[in-house]
């Protein structure tokens, strides 16, 4: 039985994905490492706001990262000044972390340079093929 590819290379749905996410973070890498950011950094900074704190359960859930791994690099963003802690109002056991005003900054810069890279993914697809596939990608994240 002959594999079709589904985009150059990858032969399974799995590969392209994979293949995909690299590609789009090395987009995003010089903004990422000219401020010494990993993507996992970035996955957290982009769920955080200056307003509102989020639980680490919360955060490592829309961040897709382990909660393991979730504190260590909200630790290592904590110690550079880009989030805060504090104790919930409602329940001082409950710790919440947001953006600090530095983290804010920071984000607002990737997020410009992320904004970039996603218009030209778009001018590169076309708008209609650009909604398709953000909405096709929305259903597999829900799977």
């Amino acid at each position: 039985m002959q594999s079709v590819s589904i985009i150059s290379g990858c032969s399974t749905l799995h590969g392209a994905l994979r293949s995909a996410e690299r590609n789009w973070v090395r987009q995003l890498e010089s903004a990422l490492s000219a401020d010494n950011l990993t993507a996992d950094h970035w996955a957290i900074l982009s769920q955080l706001s200056t307003d509102d704190g989020m639980t680490m359960s919360e955060l490592a859930a829309a961040a897709r990262l382990a909660p393991s791994s979730a504190t260590r690099h909200a630790d290592h963003l904590a110690e550079r000044g880009l989030i805060f802690r504090v104790a919930a109002t409602d329940d001082r056991r409950r710790i919440l972390i947001g953006l600090s005003s530095l983290g804010a900054k920071l984000v607002t810069k990737i997020r410009a340079e992320e904004q970039l890279a996603e218009e030209e993914l778009r001018a590169r697809l076309g708008a209609r093929r650009y909604s398709e596939l953000s909405a096709a990608l929305g259903v597999i994240a829900e799977l």
